[in-house]
């Protein structure tokens, strides 16, 4: 029974090291051709960045005048308001207040 978890524990650690070795060789060559530049942390945004973020469930986009633009994700975005029209999404509107007694 011992023979049989020696054997299983040499198998284990053979293709573990192999694994090792293989993935060594080959990250080894590409460390001469690969350059790393490091990334900053503090770059400004693109001017052109969109201004718009849309919704595409409910199919209205918000513009950086809404209540809701911070806090949106957004799964589609936009350079105007007219860019996001012409895909077929309509502007954000405040919902009208409902009296409590109604």
């Amino acid at each position: 029974m011992f023979g049989f978890f020696f054997q299983m524990f040499l198998l284990c650690a053979g293709a573990f090291l192999a694994g090792v070795l293989l993935t060594w060789l080959t990250m080894r060559s590409r460390e001469s051709v690969v350059e790393v530049q490091p990334l900053s942390i503090m770059e400004e945004p693109a001017a052109t960045a969109p201004a718009i973020k849309a919704n595409s469930r409910t199919m209205m986009f918000h513009t950086p005048e809404s209540p809701y633009y911070k806090r949106m994700k957004g799964d589609a975005f936009f350079h105007s308001p007219e860019d996001a029209r012409r895909a077929g999404y309509t502007m954000w509107t405040p919902r009208p207040r409902v009296p409590a007694g109604a």
